[in-house]
């Protein structure tokens, strides 16, 4: 049986890119980002933080796990999402349309 090296940490990081819990939309900064349309534009919250290849990629660069009510959990790169202000109010599962 192979070893799954995976770390997944449903708590802070230090030098991560987000906090667990920090509200964020999902988005998409380059053309040939694979966002999934029915994440994109949406707003969510972090759960956990993956690294798929630790040596690698911890602490600062995850794959950042974000749940949506109404829409489900996904993985997205750092750049795929953007911190939402606290105290913004956002339809949680809802596109944002401005």
């Amino acid at each position: 049986m192979k070893h799954d090296p995976s770390l997944i940490l449903t708590e802070d990081v230090d030098g991560a890119p987000v906090r667990i819990g920090a509200t964020v939309m999902v988005v998409r900064t380059e053309p040939d980002d694979a966002v999934s349309e029915r994440f994109l534009g949406r707003v969510g919250i972090v759960v956990a933080l993956v690294f798929d290849d630790p040596p690698t990629q911890y602490p600062a660069d995850p794959l950042i796990q974000v749940r949506v009510a109404g829409v489900g959990e996904d993985l997205f790169f750092a750049r795929e999402i953007v911190d939402v202000p606290e105290g913004h109010f956002v339809a949680f599962g809802s596109s944002s349309s401005g």
